[in-house]
């Protein structure tokens, strides 16, 4: 299986894909030193590997980028590592400066406002026919709540989201050369605007997750510099945005798809259950990569020092065997690592699980009836390479 006829498939299908490749070998070439992991078991003992297997160089890009691409970025915080990928001690002392709002006690008091906000997305929704999901509700609600966390100001939300679509898809997607370069060159000010932001709120003194990163500078061990925040803030807002945003798409369209709109507008309690369904099932984060430190031989495969591995988190469910168990305690039965899976698994689950559960309960509540996909326009999937699966748009009709 070619390398560019797996990214051609992959938004379409990527479970045949893994099934596919697995059968004929644990991990598979898909490029000139990068390898797709698809063997459950395999996939566990790596994320679990720190001394031979690392995520400081994850935030250098999955994709070639061109010259000119590079000598613009080569000018910014592009390839700066990331202290959430370091390991122990740097990674434990920098979770501690912002773990506190992402406890599941701390979401908990913040079910409200989640369902407010949710409610206010969906309000008129019965005196229409029509409702785009992915525009209208999760792309919203997540990146409301995680930039009144962060402390983006509101009036410049919608730049600061421009600005990290257009950093994640020089992170995570295959673009054309003028593409690169046209999100390159909006990096530097990206960051120059998040310099000024976090000195404008640690002036102020105004309660957010920058505050208390940047509080967290003169503590030893936690964080590093200025820099160190900008590069967090731009994580958060992905991690924090863009996964939930597709698991709201992709639980939506397997509603409709798999035709349990009524049971669950009759049954809300049957949601929490749905969306781990949904997670084990097609989980919006298909991928974690790590680099090999030095040259080893996986499953009878020399893989040189360097090489970048992507460990298939979405094909942990298709492919685990019986004995293979969930390694997520939230998981309610269902088996999946959709959140990652050990000292890197992702602080905000909690949250993402609140923001899905709103979503979906609030949309079933106000729906009149029960809805089909829309096909004029039809849904459209976001080029998300073998790292996200989750739709730009998801019209829904009734």
């Amino acid at each position: 299986m070619t390398y560019a006829s797996t990214v051609e498939d992959f938004m379409a299908d990527p479970y045949s894909i893994y099934r596919a490749m697995n059968a004929e070998a644990p991990l598979t070439p898909i490029g000139p030193s990068d390898y797709l992991v698809t063997d459950p078991e395999l996939i566990i003992s790596i994320l679990e590997n720190h001394a031979d297997f690392t995520s400081v160089h994850n935030l250098e890009g999955h994709f070639p980028l061109c010259a000119e691409a590079r000598e613009i970025l080569a000018d910014t915080l592009f390839y700066r590592g990331a202290l959430f990928n370091e390991t122990p001690p740097e990674h434990t002392a920098f979770r501690k400066t912002f773990i506190r709002p992402f406890t599941p006690a701390a979401v908990d008091k913040l079910e409200p406002t989640i369902r407010e906000i949710a409610a206010g997305l969906c309000d008129g929704i019965r005196d229409r026919t029509s409702f785009d999901v992915m525009r209208e509700l999760a792309y919203p609600l997540p990146i409301t709540i995680i930039s009144d966390m962060i402390g983006i100001p509101e009036e410049d939300r919608a730049q600061v989201k421009q600005w990290n679509d257009l950093w994640l898809a020089l992170q995570v997607a295959p673009l054309p050369p003028d593409a690169q370069v046209q999100a390159a060159s909006t990096v530097r000010t990206y960051e120059d605007y998040v310099r000024g932001l976090i000195a404008v709120t640690v002036d102020r003194r105004s309660p957010c997750l920058i505050l208390d990163m940047a509080d967290a500078l003169d503590r030893s061990g936690a964080v590093h510099g200025v820099d160190d925040i900008i590069v967090a803030i731009r994580v958060m807002i992905a991690a924090g945005h863009e996964t939930t945003s597709g698991l709201i798409g992709n639980a939506v369209s397997r509603l409709i798809e798999t035709d349990q709109w009524s049971r669950l507008a009759t049954d809300p309690d049957a949601i929490p259950d749905f969306v781990e369904e949904t997670l084990a099932t097609d989980p919006s984060v298909q991928s974690a990569p790590r680099s090999v430190e030095h040259e080893t031989s996986i499953r009878g495969v020399t893989v040189p020092a360097g090489a970048r591995l992507h460990l298939a988190l979405g094909a942990y469910t298709t492919l685990a065997g019986p004995r293979v168990t969930s390694a997520d305690p939230a998981a309610n039965g269902h088996r999946h690592i959709s959140f990652g899976h050990g000292i890197h698994r992702c602080v905000g689950s909690h949250l993402g699980r609140m923001e899905a559960r709103a979503a979906l309960s609030t949309l079933l509540a106000a729906v009149p009836a029960t809805p089909h996909i829309g096909q004029d326009p039809p849904p459209a999937r976001l080029p998300g390479g073998h790292v996200f699966r989750s739709f730009s748009s998801l019209p829904i009709c009734w």
